[in-house]
């Protein structure tokens, strides 16, 4: 019983990843996510609003930059997708774009959590320069 179940669960995993629509929609996902934070960040920046929370989007920030790297698997260009080719045809240079994006909100989490404004400007500015790479070169306006 537990070879058929395992064998089950194998094919079953093996669909999600096969279903290039499934993916771009959780991709979509993620990166409203993404957006909703970075927003966030800069009006609390900006307006000084909510200032207690901005540790809380930074971590969050954080936390989603890891799964942005997943979320590009062959097959997944479907439907109304922003996403160019060039993701990947240029995998390296993409995987370049997507570390700079995942250090640089790991940058924008310890700023917000020192307490230190004078960290906060700098790194909301590498966080958003990451975001502008990729939009540049792997996203369709």
């Amino acid at each position: 019983m537990r070879i058929l179940v395992s064998l089950l669960l194998i094919t079953l995993t093996g669909a999600v990843y096969a279903d290039g629509e499934a993916e771009f929609k959780y991709r979509q996902g993620i990166f409203r996510s993404v957006g909703g934070h970075m927003t966030s960040m800069a009006a609390i920046l900006r307006g000084q609003v909510h200032v207690e929370n901005l540790a809380l989007h930074a971590n969050a920030m954080k936390d989603v930059s890891r799964i942005v790297p997943t979320v590009f698997p062959e097959g997944s260009g479907v439907g109304e997708s922003e996403a160019l080719p060039a993701i990947w045809e240029e995998p390296d240079d993409f995987r370049a774009a997507l570390d700079k994006f995942v250090t640089a909100a790991d940058g924008m989490a310890a700023a917000a959590e020192s307490g230190d404004p004078s960290k906060l400007g700098p790194a909301i500015q590498a966080l958003g320069g990451s975001c502008k790479n990729c939009h540049d070169n792997f996203r369709a306006e």
